[in-house]
């Protein structure tokens, strides 16, 4: 996954760019480069990344491409091969462009690493002794797929009639968008090799209570558990780096919501209408809260390091906060 700090803050300062200028200024590398400097002035290793990668037309060469996942497909493998960027900074620009450009991207899970060869064992024989016969070659290993999709016709072969817990197996990556979308499940057990979980995949699960997230999750997509009413208690893993739009929007049971320091994000209404929902921290590596996340949160009180952005935040929206001491959560 990506390894660039800040990913959310810069793909929403480009997206705002191009809604202030006109999607002209893609097509215009010298003024693009030159507002950069205006709208993402503290990134100054983000911004050389992408003067690269300008100046080698990857963001022209996308948006003449009539097909939005072969224009994806052939810039990664230009910026991989011809310009010998590093995986995570070729996915980072491809984040960021498509997001400016508003086109659907997710970054790919990343691959599990493939288990090194045992080292063969040293012969015993002496030189009288007959030589063994060679050992039989082990089939070539399988290539590990970087996604493994757990589809809607898997989910509903899970959560049958009868079934009120949901398992999905080990090896499935991603699931679905929209995958259990208004089941009936009560529980979900999640495998440790879920990275993604797609938009809108577990909502209107009305009955759903028992949620625990694996600690390889990477990306919770926007809806993802919306109108879960009975939803009561959710831990976020470290890694997620983005609350999404409407992802938890409608949980009315919900009650107790941790959130790791890896968040620095989080989209509109996000938590509207979380009307159980008393006390959130929220720790100041959050650098952007939509206006709208927290609309319909009547007996919310945040909680917050002094001066923080989240801090400021609250004042500014007139929000009940507490202001705590570095280093506790309160």
């Amino acid at each position: 996954m990506l390894q660039f700090d800040y990913t959310n803050q810069i793909k929403r300062a480009l997206l705002q760019m191009v809604k202030d200028h006109g999607e002209g200024i893609l097509d215009d590398d010298k003024r693009f480069i030159s507002l950069m400097n205006d709208y993402i002035p503290e990134y100054e290793r983000e911004r050389r990344l992408f003067k690269h990668v300008l100046s080698n037309n990857i963001l022209a060469q996308m948006r003449r491409d009539d097909n939005q996942r072969i224009a994806i497909l052939k810039a990664r493998e230009f910026m991989s091969n011809e310009l010998f960027l590093a995986d995570t900074a070729v996915e980072f620009v491809l984040t960021c462009f498509t997001y400016m450009m508003e086109w659907n991207y997710v970054s790919p899970a990343p691959q599990a690493a493939q288990p090194a060869a045992a080292p063969a064992e040293q012969s015993t024989q002496t030189a009288a002794a007959p030589a063994a016969q060679p050992a039989a070659q082990p089939a070539p290993a399988k290539p590990v797929t970087s996604e493994v999709l757990y589809t809607k016709n898997d989910a509903k072969r899970a959560s049958g009639l009868f079934n009120t817990t949901a398992r999905v197996p080990e090896g499935y990556t991603t699931i679905e968008d929209f995958a259990f979308d208004s089941s009936r499940i009560k529980a979900v057990e999640l495998p440790t090799s879920l990275y993604v979980i797609g938009e809108y995949a577990f909502s209107d699960c009305k009955k759903l209570k028992s949620l625990e997230l694996p600690v390889n999750i990477k990306r919770i997509g926007k809806g993802a558990f919306s109108s879960c009413s009975k939803l009561s208690m959710v831990r976020i893993p470290a890694g997620v780096t983005e609350i999404e739009e409407n992802t938890f929007q409608f949980c009315t049971g919900l009650e107790v919501l941790d959130l790791p320091n890896t968040i620095s994000s989080i989209g509109a209404e996000a938590f509207q209408g979380c009307m159980s929902l008393k006390k959130l921290f929220l720790n100041d590596s959050v650098k952007y809260i939509d206006d709208t996340a927290f609309k319909m949160c009547p007996d919310l009180t945040i909680k917050c390091y002094e001066n923080s952005y989240v801090h400021r935040f609250c004042e500014e929206h007139r929000m009940r906060y507490e202001v705590i001491r570095k280093g506790f959560r309160g």
